[in-house]
């Protein structure tokens, strides 16, 4: 049993128990008066964290049911998908799925793909969409969404989409600033909530695209939700109990500040980059998998010369949960998920007991 202030995941991410008891709520029906003020709270939170002035809509699914809706609804034929590791991956193979022409840009891990070589792609080929992760959560990569998406808006008739699942909460996102056409993320991540809900804020350019597309889908049908957000309902029932701790953490994100928020979350990233720095001159065999000056406030992916299984293993043995690497760092790195509600202390608490079980290997 992981101890509460212990579980350093990257999604799910721990959820404090204040917001959990929001879900104890009683059930009320989708489709009253109680239930609009409900959406229109939440709906209006989430523009603020999302830095759009348009409703974004809450889906009842992963994020992964809100990168299906923005490929569904905003892409025709030819997709151009920026990779940084796993989930870039994914949603390229999403597009795949939906019978897209898929062009990779993959990068390296723990680097980022230049932006020249996005121009040029974009300027070699036809494309009508761009996929790309804020923070890619496999490598611990923070991508130049700005700078991306002034590129792709050199190009009209190609919406840029955004994988924002582990940077929505922990770090500014402007979906207006930006130009993006959908920022798509999820609730278990650095919104320190429980797995089940999606969010998509989505453009009046990807509504245009969306209206000319008729493989849609009926439940990620971007093109009901709107319809329904106008009356602050759902199109479908949903997780009425997670809309409750929504709302519960998005009261909290305003007593906090959304600036501390970032700022909590930048203290964090850089208290574990100087932490694997100081662990590189013991010769503890410890590296960052991201490149300096791409990092991800979120989320630190440490390569190792340890077996990253010994090391979660022994870390759970201390009643501390980390993440393991993924794709091809698997068996070289692990992750430490410092986003949602954690703080310094208790991720200096963490790394205390990290270099302890490392030295005793």
């Amino acid at each position: 049993m992981i101890d509460a202030g212990r579980f350093f995941v990257p999604g799910p991410t721990e959820v404090r128990p204040e917001v959990l008891d929001a879900m104890r709520r009683p059930m009320i029906f989708h489709r009253t008066h109680a239930m609009e003020e409900l959406m229109q709270r939440v709906t209006q939170g989430l523009g603020t964290v999302f830095g759009t002035r348009r409703p974004v809509h809450v889906i009842t699914g992963s994020g992964t049911a809100a990168m299906d809706l923005a490929v569904r609804s905003g892409t025709i034929l030819n997709v151009l998908s920026v990779v940084h590791g796993e989930f870039g991956e994914r949603f390229a193979r999403i597009a795949e799925a939906c019978g897209r022409r898929v062009t990779r840009l993959t990068a390296p891990p723990g680097d980022v793909v230049p932006l020249d070589r996005i121009r040029d792609a974009l300027a070699a080929a036809d494309f009508d969409a761009v996929t790309a992760t804020h923070s890619e959560t496999a490598t611990g990569v923070l991508a130049d969404i700005a700078g991306i998406s002034a590129i792709v808006r050199e190009h009209p008739g190609c919406l840029l989409l955004v994988d924002a699942v582990s940077s929505a909460g922990a770090m500014p996102v402007t979906a207006d600033a930006w130009g993006a056409a959908a920022v798509v993320a999820a609730s278990q991540k650095a919104m320190a909530l429980p797995p089940g809900l999606a969010f998509a804020a989505v453009s009046e350019p990807f509504l245009a695209r969306a209206r000319n597309v008729l493989d849609r889908g009926t439940y990620l049908d971007v093109l009901r939700f709107e319809e329904f957000a106008a009356k602050h309902q759902s199109p479908t029932t949903p997780a009425i109990s997670l809309l409750y701790a929504l709302d519960r953490q998005l009261a909290d994100f305003q007593v906090e500040g959304l600036e501390a928020r970032f700022a909590r979350h930048a203290a964090m990233a850089e208290v574990c980059a100087a932490w694997v720095s100081r662990a590189e001159q013991a010769a503890l065999g410890l590296s960052m998998a991201a490149r300096e000056g791409s990092r991800s406030p979120s989320v630190t992916c440490i390569l190792t010369r340890t077996k990253p299984g010994v090391v979660l293993t022994r870390m759970r043995e201390q009643g501390y949960e980390l993440g393991g690497g993924q794709a091809e760092l698997a068996g070289t790195s692990f992750r430490v998920g410092h986003m949602g509600d954690h703080t310094v202390a208790g991720l200096e608490a963490l790394l205390e007991v990290l270099e302890r079980v490392l030295r005793a290997r």
